[in-house]
């Protein structure tokens, strides 16, 4: 998988998780697809060190493997904002 599609498909991942909540396996596939960008050659040091951060804090979460999305979290919906 190209470089592009990986990222493409982080910031996918990411975005999910926010809107609906993370799952066992929305969070394998974005760990997976994070090691993958950050192991690539020829990154930029700024964005590797990044992605390895992220990466990180990812490693952390920890979801049942029967977990599952949700369809409204008040504080992520679109269009509203939380100060």
């Amino acid at each position: 998988m190209s470089l592009e599609l990986r990222l493409a498909a982080v910031i996918h991942l990411l975005s999910s998780s926010a809107l609906r909540g993370a799952t066992f396996h929305k969070t394998e596939a974005l760990r997976a697809h994070l090691r993958s960008v950050a192991d690539s050659d020829g990154l930029n040091p700024y964005l590797k060190s990044t992605l390895q951060e992220v990466l990180g804090g990812w490693e952390a979460v920890s979801c049942h493997p029967a977990s599952i999305p949700v369809d409204f979290h008040s504080l992520a919906e679109p269009g509203y904002q939380t100060h």
